[in-house]
């Protein structure tokens, strides 16, 4: 029996390689495009029953994407898509996003980011590298607070694993409004007020989609704790950056953790602030590098092959994109 064959769009290295082939052995031949030249590349895209990508626009093109006449679904790597333009992605393939692919270190990033400020762990170094010994600083106390996740997937389950194990009571939003997990409060979008008001740690690991475009601005950070800590791992925009940048400067005691931001050298080709965020002293920051652990490229990679399989096999494949993940 001839296998219907898998296109990968990029050169991963060869351990990732092996990880795509092993999970889909026997299901599908897996060719990367990168490798394909004339008559093969073309023949190859034309054939192609399933597509594994990281950014289709730039490792394809759309003349390329158009010549996928035989492929049925396009399994994105990233978990975010909102930078991709769905409508212009020939109709008879269904995208997927690989979400919670990076939820663990995701997850780990968020705390460490939440406890650092939540322990004025660095702005305690900045005091002591310039010769202030403060012993009875009083800091966040953990146990017993309330983390707020907007978010509540894959990685918010992740995150409020992570909480719950630290003695914090979680409030979280989703679509639905429902979760068999052991939470205080599930609501949905129409709840994001009640679990700003309530949180001392607020977590977003929210998609990026015409409904939380702007989701937070001036009034719903008013609404927050003045001593609040703010943890963004999912996408800038989903926070007014003119009114967060004001309500740090005017409420020196909140915290801004911010690892995802407005304009990104991934999405955007360089990296670009309206505002000094890093010249805060209440703002701890990092390069949306949350995902980038030891292994995290690999399990990726696997979930989006696995993915792939349930499509080959007559299964359903999860996540596909709808009009709630559209943004471009």
């Amino acid at each position: 029996m001839t296998l219907p064959f898998v296109l990968v769009t990029h050169a991963p290295p060869d351990d990732i390689r092996d990880v795509i082939r092993e999970a889909l052995t026997g299901v599908a031949e897996v060719r990367f495009l990168p490798d394909l030249a004339g008559d093969a590349r073309s023949g190859a895209l034309k054939s192609a029953r399933a597509v594994m990508t990281y950014h289709p626009v730039r490792d394809l093109g759309f003349p390329a994407m158009a010549e996928l006449g035989n492929c049925g679904f396009m399994q994105c790597l990233t978990a975010g898509i909102d930078y991709l333009p769905l409508g212009d992605i020939p109709g008879h393939i269904a995208v997927a996003y690989n979400a919670g692919a990076y939820a663990e270190p995701m997850a780990e990033h968020v705390a460490a980011m939440a406890l650092s400020a939540s322990k004025r762990l660095a702005s305690e170094h900045r005091l002591m590298r310039d010769g202030e010994f403060n012993q009875f600083v009083t800091t966040k106390k953990i146990a017993g607070a309330t983390c707020g996740i907007l978010g509540y997937g894959e990685t918010g389950r992740e995150v409020a694993r992570l909480m719950r194990a630290l003695g914090m009571n979680i409030q979280a939003i989703n679509r639905s409004g429902q979760t068999d997990e052991a939470v205080d409060f599930i609501g949905t979008l129409d709840d994001v007020d009640r679990v700003l008001a309530a949180s001392d740690i607020l977590v977003i690991t929210l998609a990026l989609t015409t409904k939380t475009d702007g989701l937070i601005g001036a009034a719903r950070l008013a609404r927050m704790k003045p001593d609040a800590v703010l943890v963004n791992v999912a996408r800038g925009e989903i926070i007014d950056e003119d009114d967060l940048y004001a309500h740090l400067r005017n409420n020196p005691a909140f915290t801004a953790c911010l690892e995802a931001w407005w304009i990104e050298p991934v999405r955007h080709g360089r990296f670009e602030t309206k505002h000094p965020f890093l010249g805060l002293p209440n703002v701890i920051a990092s390069p949306h590098n949350s995902a980038m652990t030891e292994g995290a490229l690999a399990t990726a990679a696997r979930r989006g092959a696995e993915n792939v399989a349930r499509f080959l096999t007559g299964g359903t494949p999860k996540f596909i994109a709808g009009d709630d993940v559209r943004m471009v």
